[in-house]
């Protein structure tokens, strides 16, 4: 029959069920809630360092739009009807240098600007008219860049002689201009 369990059986029974309920409480819920931890550690690293990478390009942003925003001023200043060959003509006739040949490329849109391109050939021209034309047309009120430049001479005969060609580029806004 049943034999009555020692004080020693009482306490080996105890601790075995102390073991298994702790044994159950940290299985089941104490290393569960404990990867959830550490994943939930891990996702507030992760937006932690997209906050920094926002905040860092925010920064990035407020730089760039500070400095541009004189540029875009100078570029809504311009008349209404500026137009980059206009432009160049007028610098030519100052400078004294004559075009050959000028190749308007297509115009490419960037939200509220439009970017015109023209390729402008000279020919026959000594350095001194080059350098000058060269330095009107890239005065920085004019906002205008130079996207290429190939300079080269003439003849081998005479090397004081040069062509040039030259790719310019400007921004005006959308729909204003050609």
């Amino acid at each position: 029959m049943a034999r009555a369990l020692s004080q020693r059986e009482k306490n080996v029974i105890i601790g075995a069920g102390i073991f298994l309920v702790c044994f159950v409480l940290y299985w089941f819920i104490i290393l569960p809630k404990r990867e959830d931890l550490r994943d939930l550690k891990e996702s507030v690293e992760k937006l932690r360092a997209q906050h920094q990478e926002v905040e860092r390009i925010r920064a990035q942003h407020n730089l760039l739009k500070k400095e541009t925003d004189p540029v875009m001023q100078k570029i809504l200043q311009r008349k209404k009807d500026f137009d980059l060959s206009a432009f160049v003509a007028e610098t030519e006739k100052l400078q004294k240098i004559t075009r050959n040949r000028e190749t308007t490329l297509r115009p490419t849109t960037y939200g509220n600007f439009e970017k015109q391109t023209s390729v402008f050939t000279y020919e026959d021209n000594s350095l001194y008219q080059i350098v000058e034309f060269l330095k009107e047309i890239e005065k920085p009120e004019n906002v205008i860049s130079i996207e290429s430049l190939t300079i080269r001479p003439k003849s081998a005969a005479d090397p004081s002689r040069l062509n040039l060609e030259i790719r310019l580029a400007t921004l005006v806004p959308a729909g204003r201009g050609k």
